[in-house]
């Protein structure tokens, strides 16, 4: 069926297209999207890196929505169902999505705040905690406090065994959104009082988990730096292109190196379900870090929020592509 879909047409141009979406077999669900989140990888297709191709395309894996139709075979949702989407497409900025049934969790009869049920980045996160496996007292050192960060730090403040837990941070507006998180120190790398506490922690022999999600070569060696001998360093950026370490630092500390892609667990969907029962615990506020939400066929405003994304500016975190 036809659908209309936002189209990456050249760098920095979008455009709203007629879409095929192909109906649901076996297995399968079609949903009518309500929302799609913007991911960073959604900023970088807005710009033509690291595309699936050449141009034109269509972006988003960030869907939520209500169940049009099933496949055969379908027992976990039925048409009418409200769903958030994790997994299956990379192609949910369009009026209609249609994936396998796993990759779909049904939401309550009364969701109506749409960007709020964006749910696949927490599902990352629950990936990423789930893979790192946080030991009791463990050290915890988090390089960056943007969207998946903080969202990071909501995991590992309520949800996890960590002891001590650091977080490193550029932006003042994030340090301060950070602190708001009970039991956790938070500081700036470049001020004198961060780089202290950098060489403490290099001094006693390191941290027993670093975590990257400072999306940058600074953050990337600051985090390469502050691991300690067997400790663990988890990979959350998604780093485009060639990155730098230290090989001898990596074998003979002998790190061991985790990576929050979905692609990292042959069982992501598993995490979909799991990570749904923390947001309704109370672990998990997704829907606090949105800043920003835009309907998909607002082309100005899309392009402004776009480059907000790029550009992090105008306080923001997270945007959601409105369909309703």
């Amino acid at each position: 069926m036809k659908a209309d879909a936002l189209w990456v047409v050249e760098p920095f141009k979008i455009e709203v297209r007629p879409f095929e979406v192909e109906e649901p077999k076996y297995d399968e669900v079609m949903f009518k999207t309500m929302a799609c989140g913007l991911c960073c990888w959604d900023s970088s297709l807005y710009q033509c890196i690291t595309a699936p191709g050449p141009a034109p395309y269509v972006i988003g894996h960030e869907g939520v929505g209500i169940v049009e139709k099933v496949g055969e075979g379908v027992t976990n949702v039925k048409p009418g169902d409200k769903v958030f989407c994790a997994s299956g497409s990379n192609v949910m900025m369009s009026e209609y999505t249609t994936v396998k049934s796993d990759c779909v969790v049904k939401l309550p009869d009364d969701t109506s705040d749409w960007a709020s049920a964006v749910i696949e980045p927490n599902c990352c996160v629950v990936n990423l905690l789930n893979t790192t496996n946080v030991q009791a007292g463990d050290h915890v050192v988090l390089v960056g406090a943007g969207y998946m960060g903080t969202m990071t730090l909501q995991g590992l403040t309520r949800g996890s065994q960590a002891g001590r837990i650091t977080v490193f941070e550029l932006r003042e507006d994030r340090r301060e959104m950070a602190k708001a998180y009970p039991g956790c120190e938070v500081y700036d790398p470049e001020s004198e009082e961060g780089k202290k506490v950098i060489d403490e922690i290099v001094a006693k022999g390191g941290a027993d988990v670093v975590i990257d999600f400072g999306a940058s070569k600074s953050g990337f060696e600051l985090a390469n730096k502050l691991f300690r001998q067997g400790g663990k360093l988890t990979l959350g950026s998604w780093h485009r292109g060639m990155m730098e370490f230290d090989g001898s630092r990596w074998h003979l500390g002998g790190v061991t190196v985790y990576n929050l892609s979905p692609m990292s667990n042959d069982h992501y969907t598993d995490m979909l379900p799991r990570t749904y029962e923390l947001i309704k615990r109370g672990v998990y506020e997704p829907g606090k870090l949105v800043t920003h939400t835009v309907h998909f066929r607002d082309s100005e405003k899309l392009a402004e929020v776009f480059m907000h994304s790029i550009k992090k500016t105008d306080g923001y975190m997270k945007a959601v592509v409105m369909f309703d």
